[in-house]
């Protein structure tokens, strides 16, 4: 079963190490694929001082790039994207 909710921190060390500009690289990536899922845009209750982070179905995810944003949802959605 893919993900169904994806929380992008954007408390103050998320947002201020990038977090920021996480949103939009999380709508793009399910775009791109055809996908449709929650996602939100707040503080999330994430341990942000290791931030930024993601929260996929409420398991945190450090993501220290853009890039890495990415490779933690290709590993959330393995198996179920087809390609």
């Amino acid at each position: 079963m893919p993900p169904r909710r994806i929380e992008v921190c954007l408390g103050s060390s998320c947002f201020a190490r990038g977090g920021s500009a996480y949103p939009a690289v999380v709508q793009a990536w399910l775009a791109s694929r055809g996908l449709e899922v929650e996602v939100r845009g707040r503080r999330c209750g994430c341990a942000c001082e290791r931030g930024p982070n993601l929260m996929i179905d409420g398991v945190e995810h450090r993501v220290p790039d853009a890039a890495a944003v990415a490779e933690v949802l290709d590993r959330a959605f393995a198996g179920t994207v087809p390609g």
